[in-house]
């Protein structure tokens, strides 16, 4: 047991460092650009970026202050941790000039190596240091005190695999070509996996010059900020192995931000960038939800018996409801916590928490519009109806693949509209009693008259359920038929599928005409009132 937790622990801390080295031992140049969040780095990493660099001007932004050692060890290490374990890509963080002397950097190595760093990137400045692009101080520490820096690093790693990146200031600092070649020797001679050669001028020229004149197999690492005309193959082909592109992600988000910003207080909406922004359907992927709905339906068994909910288009002639909102809060009174709506005229004053979807003219394209990852179940309401939340956590507790509300309170032999879907079950009455099977009643077939109810507006469907209510659909759409919910249901039982009834007496309304409509409103309003 012990063996395999350590040989876990080393995976964890290995696998994104031996990425980078694979990448830096293959043809070619590799290339990272700068994150300070996770989404960020997916961003990265879907844009198809070879790994994500940890940028200290980027969360030095992000937090408000200025990149000159102010944040410290433990917070850059906090952002660095986040970006390894939101990706699958390798992470190269950026150290700064190690947090200190020789102590210090052992110190950063063993927490940045222990959190899946797979590389770290250490400046010769002297600490605090301050960012390389801002004029005035940028004092150079000595070199054998730079090389102690380095010496620790590789003494305080455990396991051969993570890279340190020697970052050389000569030319930033202004101390010319031959210091900079004289460091960069220095510091590969120390240990350093590769060498950082950084500059802030418009050409690439000064950079091309030291590639030029680099002699040694210690990779060279290159930061075209400033220099940004040369392409990445360009640098590649003079000698670089990796290109980072270090803040673009952040100066990126700025420019768009401050835009959208100023467009909506501008046009006093958001209409005007909601072509440009991303939907909110991104966002969710991007934070994980398609894993996490898997991992809820799998592991989290309060959710087992709870399902997505639907308000599909009803009867044709049926008027707008306008009891939406009323709805929505009895799905959820019944354990429901996804609740949509087809878009119609029903739908304009729809909570916030009701998603829309696209309007249907009909049930059979509501069923075909949605997904079929239905996760353990779906719940349709027919528009033309209001189903309280009692009768709704009924349906949802009954079990199979397929159950609907039916009304059995008017009883058989009873004349019932021609509107109305008349059912017969498996149970039967018996001093005033309905008595089912030991699984509950069954729908044996629509029948008229002597049926013993009709449908309540309602059915819920697990998975394999709904995937046989969107082949019935499919069929209707295919013959160019429309269908209602209970046009639907009829068709699932001529085609022998087995359908469950829970049986209700009370608990629903049925919205056929603006009456009823006006009559349902009122009741509503006089609850709320009594409250």
């Amino acid at each position: 047991m012990t063996t395999g937790t350590t040989e876990a622990r080393g995976d964890h801390r290995t696998t994104g460092a031996r990425q980078l080295r694979d990448l830096f031992a293959r043809p070619g140049t590799v290339r990272i650009i700068g994150a300070h969040n996770p989404l960020g780095a997916r961003l990265a990493e879907r844009a198809g970026f070879d790994g994500v660099w940890s940028s200290g001007l980027e969360v030095s932004a992000s937090q408000g202050v200025p990149d000159t050692d102010i944040l410290t060890m433990s917070e850059l290490l906090a952002t660095a941790t986040s970006l390894a374990a939101a990706v699958d890509v390798p992470v190269v963080a950026d150290c700064d000039a190690g947090y200190g002397n020789a102590h210090n950097v052992m110190n950063m190595i063993r927490r940045y190596e222990a959190a899946g760093i797979a590389g770290v990137s250490i400046e010769d400045k002297r600490f605090p240091k301050v960012n390389s692009f801002i004029p005035g101080r940028q004092e150079l520490a000595p070199i054998a005190e730079f090389c102690g820096k380095l010496r620790a690093a590789k003494a305080a790693q455990t396991t051969p695999d993570l890279m340190v990146i020697a970052r050389i200031e000569a030319l930033i600092a202004g101390w010319g070509m031959d210091e900079a070649l004289r460091r960069g020797e220095a510091y590969a001679a120390a240990g350093a996996d590769a060498v950082l050669i950084h500059a802030k001028g418009s050409s690439p020229e000064p950079v091309l010059r030291f590639l030029e004149r680099w002699t040694l197999p210690t990779p060279v690492v290159v930061v075209p900020t400033t220099y940004h005309t040369i392409t990445a193959t360009e640098l590649a082909e003079a000698g670089a192995k990796m290109v980072i592109y270090a803040n673009h992600g952040l100066r990126a988000g700025i420019a768009a931000v401050t835009e959208t910003f100023a467009s909506i207080l501008r046009d006093d909406r958001t209409t005007g960038i909601e072509d440009r922004i991303a939907p909110l359907s991104t966002v969710f992927d991007l934070q994980g939800m398609p894993l996490q709905k898997r991992h809820e339906a799998e592991f989290i068994t309060p959710y087992a018996g709870r399902a997505r909910a639907v308000v599909v288009p009803g009867r044709p002639t049926a008027p707008a409801a306008g009891l939406l909102a009323e709805q929505s809060a009895a799905l959820r009174r019944a354990d429901i916590e996804s609740v949509s709506a087809t878009a119609g005229d029903d739908t304009a004053r729809a909570p916030q928490d009701v998603t829309l979807l696209p309007a249907q003219a009909d049930a059979t394209g509501a069923v075909l519009a949605l997904d079929d990852d239905a996760l353990s179940g779906t719940v349709l309401v027919s528009g033309d109806v209001f189903v309280e939340g009692e009768p709704l956590r009924r349906l949802v507790a009954a079990g199979g693949d397929i159950a609907v509300l039916v009304d059995v309170s008017d009883g058989p032999g009873v004349e019932r509209r021609t509107d109305a879907l008349p059912l017969t079950l498996d149970s039967t009455a018996r001093g005033g009693r309905r008595l089912g099977g030991a699984s509950g009643s069954e729908v044996l077939a629509v029948a008229g008259t002597e049926a013993d109810g009709e449908f309540a507006g309602a059915a819920a469907f697990s998975a394999q359920g709904f995937a046989a209510l969107r082949q019935i659909a499919e069929k209707r759409r295919a013959d160019g038929t429309e269908g209602t919910l209970a046009d639907l249901l009829t068709d699932l039982l001529a085609a022998g599928h087995r359908v469950g009834a829970v049986e209700i007496g009370s608990g629903w309304l049925e919205l056929r005409t603006a009456q009823d409509i006006a009559r349902a409103t009122e009741l509503f309003a006089t609850r709320e009132g009594g409250q």
